[in-house]
């Protein structure tokens, strides 16, 4: 299974093309009920090593569908639950997310990039996109109904990963109360 989702996510790298993909009937909608899937009580911790590995090749496989996707895709990805799948990254209480502190690292930065761009729109070497409000609204409420809000405050008082917890801890909160403020990078 997971080889079948490192190929997935090399096709879609290669093509760069996450239309067609998108289109392909359920494959969103199983990417994130793969990413959403809960983990076992670690009574077979081989069984959850294994399904971490699922669940981590398929939020790869949408991280790039997400990443080079149009306005399109961006609209079915918050359509089939793509906030609440991201969500689920870096949500640690009762034992029910990743717990580690790379992965949590990971979904906070997926949340504030993909927030960033719904607020700010995309005019980059990627696919060009206007911002796009409605969808920054429905993402909200996925990430609200998650719980993910009292996540990503739990958080910011994570200095793991070398501060990167942190630091993406307060970017994404800063998203989610939609009060991101342009910075110029050096």
């Amino acid at each position: 299974m997971i080889f079948c989702l490192e190929s997935l996510k090399e096709q879609i790298q290669m093509n760069r093309s996450s239309k067609q993909v998108v289109q392909i009937p359920k494959l969103l909608q199983s990417l994130i009920a793969l990413v959403t899937f809960r983990l076992g009580t670690h009574l077979r911790e081989q069984t959850d090593l294994l399904r971490l590995g699922v669940r981590r090749h398929s939020r790869y496989c949408l991280r790039e569908i997400q990443y080079i996707g149009d306005e399109y895709v961006q609209s079915e990805l918050v359509r089939q639950g793509y906030g609440r799948a991201m969500s689920i990254t870096f949500s640690t209480a009762g034992g029910v997310g990743e717990e580690q502190d790379e992965e949590i690292n990971v979904g906070l930065g997926d949340i504030f990039y993909f927030l960033r761009n719904l607020h700010e729109g995309r005019n980059d070497w990627q696919r060009s996109f206007q911002l796009l409000p409605l969808l920054i609204r429905s993402t909200e409420v996925q990430i609200e109904e998650e719980g993910a809000n009292e996540e990503i405050d739990a958080q910011m008082k994570n200095n793991g990963y070398n501060g990167e917890i942190f630091y993406y801890a307060n970017e994404a909160k800063e998203a989610t109360l939609n009060r991101f403020i342009h910075r110029l990078r050096i």
